[in-house]
């Protein structure tokens, strides 16, 4: 597996690499309703999201991004909780960042599709965020 590694993304009208849609993962059916209420006011409310499931771990996050943006599982998914971005503006990413934070809901990962990474397996891309997060907050520790 190639590693494509942090860039930190700007504030401009680039789209992002990918196809233009989300896609989330360990949301309950009570926080994908929430998730749904950020995205329902201006421009956001054009992206379409997708809900990965158990069954998605062995799917390429290419396979994913080319899933029906109706997949909605009913149960609430025990794995790492995660939002995937692709072909949204950078304005579009921070907004729906800050929109997250800003409503409460609990911490999660963070991610962009790259042409290196839609070749993964969604468990690899989520183990890796797992690694990344825990790497950052070591270096966030040492600092303080």
């Amino acid at each position: 597996m190639s590693k494509g590694g942090f860039q930190k993304v700007g504030q401009s009208e680039k789209v992002i690499y990918g196809p233009r849609k989300l896609l989330l993962c360990g949301y309950n059916s009570s926080d994908r309703e929430k998730f749904r209420e950020l995205m329902e006011t201006d421009e956001l409310a054009t992206i379409p999201v997708v809900f990965a499931d158990q069954d998605s771990l062995q799917l390429t996050l290419k396979e994913l991004f080319q899933k029906d943006t109706q997949t909605n599982p009913q149960k609430g998914s025990k794995m790492y909780r995660a939002v995937i971005m692709a072909g949204i503006s950078e304005q579009e990413l921070h907004t729906i960042i800050n929109r997250y934070r800003s409503s409460g809901m609990p911490a999660q990962f963070w991610a962009t599709l790259t042409p290196i990474s839609e070749n993964w397996q969604l468990k690899d891309l989520l183990e890796e965020l797992k690694k990344e997060n825990a790497a950052l907050r070591s270096r966030q520790i040492k600092k303080a």
